[in-house]
Parts: C-alpha cells; structure tokens; sequence
C-alpha cells in the first residue's frame, strides 16, 4: 500500500508542472504553475479557501508521498490529499449558478449539461489533468484503505 500511495502522491504533486488544459487556438498550455507571477504563487488573507485547498493538496501529495517513501503509515495525509479536490469540485458545482450569474454568462449551468460541457473540452484536456485526477483518485481510495478498521 506505501508503494501505491507513493505513486500516487507522486503522480498529483508532479502535475503542477504538467499541462492541464492545450487549447488549439486560444494562446498558451494552462497548468497550475501558469498561475505563479515571477515564479511565486500569491496567497494571503484575502484569498478563498477553494484557492488554500487547491495549492495545499499538491503539497499533501508531496508530503503523503514522502512519508510512504520513509516507510510510514501516510493514510490520513492521502485520505486529505484525494478528498481535497472532491471538496472544490463540489463547492464550484454548487456554486456554478450564482458564479454565472454574477459573471452575466448567457446560458444556465445544469447537472445535465455535464456531459455536453465535456465532450467541448475533453479533446483539449491535458496529461496534467488526468495526473492529478487518478493520482487524488488513488489516494484516496488508499487513505480509505488505510484509515477505516478492518474486520
């Protein structure tokens, strides 16, 4: 199971630097290291929890990753590190209506229109993405695993 967390903590925190998003026509590949002005990522007070919890689960990876490498029991870090990404995803699903109106994009978000949403997008998603989204699966799961008494 360390070898596992190992893995996976090494595949979502390597993804930082990893292309997320390739759009053909609209300018530059987009990662989250895209996001860093002068090679510093700025966060302070004023920024949202989403923002804490997206930059720390690449750390908790980083950490889960080191801590199985040492030979430890990293379950509750991986437990963290994958759950992290669920808790954003939900809070942007929840709050997508209220972010579209305030933006005054001219369509609705729907649950339903996921599946059309995704197929506009899937042909531009990059290896990053999917580093991230399998290596916090992973975790997950492991830190499940790990964490929850056996019977």
């Amino acid at each position: 199971m360390r070898l596992i967390i190992f893995l996976a903590g090494l595949s979502m925190s390597s993804s930082w630097g990893l292309t997320w998003i390739d759009p053909p026509f609209a300018g530059s590949a987009v990662s989250p290291m895209a996001m860093a002005v002068d090679g510093r990522i700025s966060l302070g007070q004023g920024s949202p929890w989403q923002e804490w919890l997206f930059f720390g689960s690449f750390a908790l990876a980083a950490l889960a990753a080191l801590i199985a490498l040492r030979g430890r029991a990293a379950g509750w870090l991986a437990l963290c590190a994958g759950l992290s990404p669920l808790v954003v995803l939900g809070d942007a699903v929840i709050h997508a209506e209220s972010l579209r109106r305030d933006l005054g994009l001219p369509f609705t978000v729907s649950l339903g229109d996921l599946r059309a949403s995704w197929s506009l997008v899937e042909a531009f998603v990059g290896i990053g993405f999917w580093a991230y989204a399998l290596g916090a699966a992973t975790l997950l799961l492991a830190g499940i695993w790990q964490v929850l008494p056996r019977r």
